[in-house]
């Protein structure tokens, strides 16, 4: 009885240290996923140190998010440009003021998410050559102008799709 006893509380034990160190081991992958501060950008990426990011010198997400982060469109990003981004992002708004965190809700895509996404020639806008999916399918009753490109407005005033379907 005694040497069950003895095995039992040895595999409760044993059960214990394995948890909390399948615990200690998320929460530590959970921090090492916190973006880097600009300041780390710059000394990673700034090739000509500069104090500022091309798109050149960028790679990975922030390169695909590019347009979006560089808010004045002069080809560089700023620490200033970094810290609205990031500031957006933490209150979970977007440029059309939905809320991010909206609970069964599919969040609508920004504009100039689409533009960086899919704007190929990058002249800031969107023709149909450039577009896919439903936008595509819609691009003839969004370009309401009828100059064969989907302007900031347009897209905003276009008709929402109804309850059920993707946009």
């Amino acid at each position: 009885m005694k040497n069950k006893t003895i095995k039992t509380g040895a595999l409760v034990f044993g059960l214990a240290l394995l948890g909390s160190t399948q615990t200690f081991a998320q929460s530590e992958r959970r921090e090492s996923k916190q973006p880097p501060s600009f300041s780390e950008l710059l000394k990673k990426l700034d090739a000509n140190e500069d104090g500022k990011l091309s798109e050149d010198e960028v790679d990975g997400p922030l390169k695909e998010q590019f347009a979006v982060v560089d808010a004045d469109k002069d080809g560089f990003i700023t620490e200033d440009e970094m810290k609205n981004i990031a500031k957006t992002k933490k209150e979970g708004k977007s440029d059309r003021g939905g809320d991010k965190k909206s609970k069964g809700r599919r969040e609508m895509p920004v504009y100039a998410d689409l533009v960086a996404k899919m704007d190929a020639n990058k002249d800031g806008k969107l023709e149909e050559s450039e577009v896919k999916g439903p936008l595509k399918d819609q691009f003839k009753t969004i370009d309401s102008d009828k100059d064969g490109f989907i302007s900031e407005e347009e897209f905003k005033n276009a008709p929402k799709p109804e309850r059920g379907q993707r946009r």
